[in-house]
């Protein structure tokens, strides 16, 4: 995993080998109801790919929903050895997903109902590179902390433990991991304020009947 590089402002930059903002092509608007790729690249590798298909797309964030049976490309990362397999695809279950990646942010918040249209059942905040449009889709990579909220917003940190061992694996600098752990931190900070997206009825929102589930393209493990 990456290095986390702090801004001058103290947000999460791109990390080394996920791509520069000059590498952009010039941003598009898509549409409610298209379907792009998302991939997680690292070191000119792309690691993780799933589809969605967009429900909004403005200057300050996009959002995207992940249905169960969403066709993914998934590594797995060894955090005891530091073995990395190959990509394997798998599709989507037990849930579906929505995804509100903020412009110039360094997380993704998730929300989670059960598969098929049923109940809500937490928000997932993913502390990641910040997003950009490249390759047809968005490109980011995982940072591993994780943060879970049940419907009352009363949170918990996840996978501390994955964070910790990155250093010593070369994942990660201290200082990059340092940062994380900030960005982290100013999550909570929102959440326990109720800023948004906390704050907006996004629990309540359902899919488009009519959206199939979205397909992967084949080319996705180019990298961008």
């Amino acid at each position: 995993m990456p290095t986390a590089e702090e801004a001058p402002d103290g947000s999460l930059k791109h990390a080394a080998g996920a791509g520069h903002a000059a590498d952009q092509p010039p941003s598009a608007k898509w549409r409610a109801g298209d379907v792009i790729p998302v991939r997680h690249v690292w070191r000119g590798t792309v690691w993780y790919a799933h589809a969605a298909t967009v429900v909004e797309d403005t200057p300050g964030r996009l959002v995207l929903h992940e249905p169960a049976g969403a066709l993914r490309q998934w590594s797995h990362f060894d955090f005891e050895s530091g073995r990395i397999t190959p990509p394997r695809e798998q599709r989507r279950h037990s849930t579906d997903a929505l995804i509100i990646m903020e412009t110039g942010a360094g997380h993704a918040v998730s929300l989670f109902w059960r598969e098929g249209g049923g109940p809500f059942l937490c928000w997932y905040i993913d502390i990641q590179t910040p997003f950009r449009r490249a390759g047809g889709g968005v490109a980011t990579w995982d940072l591993a902390l994780d943060i879970v909220a049940g419907a009352d917003l009363r949170w918990r940190l996840k996978d501390e433990d994955h964070l910790a061992r990155m250093p010593a694996l070369g994942w990660i600098s201290e200082e990059g991991a340092a940062e994380v752990r900030r960005e982290g931190e100013r999550v909570i900070a929102r959440l326990e304020r109720r800023g948004a997206p906390f704050n907006e009825d996004w629990p309540k929102w359902r899919a488009d009947s009519n959206w199939p589930v979205p397909p992967l393209p084949e080319n996705w493990a180019t990298p961008c």
